[in-house]
């Protein structure tokens, strides 16, 4: 009578169990954003079959699932369209957030297209796909040796066509 008693409680026990809820650790653990990959002092090529396409050197880079930063990075793009006429571009800033094509410059940023444009801007957006940079904060800069200064930023690499707002653009006159 007993051993029945006891498995009549059981089971009553295992049932009611069976509708508590229970917390899942595992995927509190799995949402977490972890480094996959830590670079010290990194020092990255983009090979194709003719040339070099991309340089970057940073002091940091980690490689996320679905991003990679980097730290005091550099980055060279050269130039593969023919019609364009300059040689390469290079960004550089103290962090970059590269997101798919998308890169996403932080903090004492400078976009230089070889001798003749220099941009100084605190941030920048540049999608490496159609070469577009952009920004929403205030930059300064040089084209050729004319000074250029404004707020709103829109370079379009492929058109050679720039859009921005207040802008200040001295041009000496005086220069042969």
């Amino acid at each position: 009578m007993d051993i029945k008693v006891f498995t009549y409680i059981l089971l009553a026990l295992s049932i009611g169990a069976y509708f508590i809820p229970v917390e899942n650790l595992a995927n509190k653990n799995a949402s977490k954003d972890i480094p996959l990959v830590i670079f010290e002092e990194p020092l990255m090529y983009t090979l194709d079959e003719s040339n070099i396409n991309r340089i970057i050197q940073a002091s940091h880079a980690v490689r996320y699932k679905n991003r990679d930063e980097m730290f005091n990075a550099d980055i060279i793009l050269k130039n593969k369209d023919p019609e364009q006429d300059f040689i390469s571009e290079k960004l550089k800033a103290d962090i970059i957030i590269k997101k798919g094509d998308v890169f996403s410059l932080i903090d004492n940023v400078n976009y230089k297209r070889d001798d003749f444009v220099n941009l100084n801007t605190k941030e920048l957006y540049y999608n490496e796909k159609t070469r577009v940079a952009y920004n929403k904060q205030p930059y300064d800069g040089n084209y050729y040796d004319d000074f250029i200064k404004g707020n709103v930023l829109y370079l379009d690499i492929n058109k050679n066509f720039m859009k921005s707002n207040d802008v200040h653009f001295e041009i000496d006159m005086n220069k042969k």
